[in-house]
C-alpha cells in the first residue's frame, strides 16, 4: 500500500513538472519555429522580417513591384502554356464486337 501511494505521489509530481516545463518552453519553441519560417519566406520571396518587442513585422518589397510592372507592360497579350490533345468523341469499339443498333423505348 505504501509503495502504491509513493508511486502515485511521484507520478503526480512528474506530471505537474512536465506540464510546467511545457508551459514555459512551448511558446519559446513556437516563436523560434515561426522565425525560421519567416526567414525562409524572406529568402524565397524578397521580403523583410523584423521582430521588434516580441511582435512580428513582415513587409514585402522589390519583387512584388517588379511583377506588377511586367504585367502592365504585357497587358492584353495571352500566353498558353498547355494545349490538351484533341480527342475524338466517337465510340471506340473493337471491330469484332458485333453490331450495335440505336433504339428508343416506346411506351
Amino acid at each position: 500500500m505504501v509503495g502504491l501511494l509513493k508511486f502515485l505521489l511521484i507520478a503526480f509530481a512528474v506530471w505537474y513538472l512536465v506540464k510546467l516545463l511545457i508551459r514555459l518552453f512551448l511558446p519559446f519553441a513556437m516563436r523560434k519555429a515561426a522565425e525560421t519560417l519567416m526567414k525562409k519566406a524572406q529568402q524565397q520571396g524578397g521580403s523583410t522580417y523584423t521582430n521588434e518587442g516580441g511582435t512580428f513585422h513582415y513587409e514585402t518589397f522589390g519583387q512584388h513591384n517588379t511583377r506588377s510592372q511586367s504585367t502592365r507592360a504585357n497587358e492584353g497579350s495571352v500566353s498558353v502554356d498547355y494545349v490538351p490533345p484533341k480527342q475524338d468523341h466517337k465510340r471506340k469499339v473493337a471491330d469484332d464486337a458485333g453490331e450495335f443498333v440505336d433504339f428508343e423505348e416506346i411506351k
